[in-house]
């Protein structure tokens, strides 16, 4: 299992469809919110998603100015009721490691035989890594066409979402209100006593969760890729009870205190039911 792997639950369905479909469709948008739409070639290690453009084009200059993307990966059928696919979000970012590049390459010649192996010196990789995926398969459960009509019932499972523990129907809503950053390994994101004015989700990589007493710092657990901290020193008004340092690059989503709240008080909709929510997580930490 590779890194990008690792710590993400993605049904293997859903993985075997990735690995069975040779297209995606990626959309990208400029820093003024400019949008673009273009197909790609695409191979797939688990549920991380890679493409190969020129560095020129429209697409690679989206990205470079703004990774967050959404994409669509399906295959055409006249009759609806047979309609499969995957829709997602994810970061987009260009490959820069040797290692990782000559592995991709491998598995494109490995996928696409009958590709001119070339050079891989003029174009680029690049990774996506999904936030989100919904799997479409209206072949399971009868999707249902209203006779008369273009419309129909499609049966969509969310396979993946870093917002694991929020309604799917506030997803989108949330997306708007994401701030992504990256840290370097060693660096610290929050420090135990400060002020709780974000909420993290790790999109990446990996942190350790330390707290100090008078005998020095003590390892708390750690928490990888699809995991979130932050919430409960937020919720409750109080300094942040640890630290929280990254161990190898890592890159997350950030939400600002106030919007956080706003999204549980919707979500949850009453202080009680999030009380129960933070007396989990406080009992999950205490086993780690």
């Amino acid at each position: 299992m590779t890194p990008e792997q690792a710590a993400v639950d993605v049904p293997a369905h859903v993985v075997d469809y990735l690995s069975s479909q040779n297209t995606l469709t990626l959309a990208t948008a400029s820093p003024s919110g400019v949008p673009r739409a273009a197909t790609f070639l695409y191979v797939n290690d688990g549920p991380t998603l890679y493409f190969w453009t020129r560095p020129g084009t429209t697409t690679a200059r989206h990205l470079d100015q703004n990774p967050v993307v959404s994409f669509a990966i399906d295959e055409y059928a006249e009759d609806l009721r047979q309609t499969r696919g995957v829709q997602g979000m994810g970061e987009c970012n260009v490959v820069l490691n040797g290692e990782t590049i000559a592995r991709v390459a491998d598995l494109f010649g490995q996928k696409f035989p009958e590709l001119s192996p070339g050079t891989t010196m003029s174009i680029s990789f690049f990774r996506i890594v999904p936030t989100e995926l919904q799997f479409i398969d209206n072949t399971a459960s009868g999707g249902k066409v209203e006779e008369g009509t273009f419309g129909a019932d499609f049966s969509r499972e969310r396979a993946y979402s870093v917002f694991s523990e929020l309604p799917t129907q506030r997803v989108d809503s949330v997306a708007g209100e994401l701030q992504m950053m990256k840290v370097d390994a060693g660096e610290v994101i929050v420090r135990q006593g400060g002020p709780a004015d974000k909420f993290f989700i790790i999109v990446d990589g990996a942190v350790d969760v330390e707290q100090q007493d008078d005998s020095g710092f003590r390892r708390m657990g750690s928490l990888g890729r699809g995991h979130f901290f932050g919430e409960i020193a937020i919720m409750q008004g109080t300094p942040r009870a640890a630290t929280v340092r990254a161990t190898e690059p890592t890159t997350l989503i950030a939400m600002d205190r106030d919007v956080f709240r706003d999204l549980v008080a919707q979500s949850l909709g009453m202080t009680a039911d999030f009380d129960q929510v933070v007396r989990a997580r406080l009992k999950a930490l205490e086993r780690d």
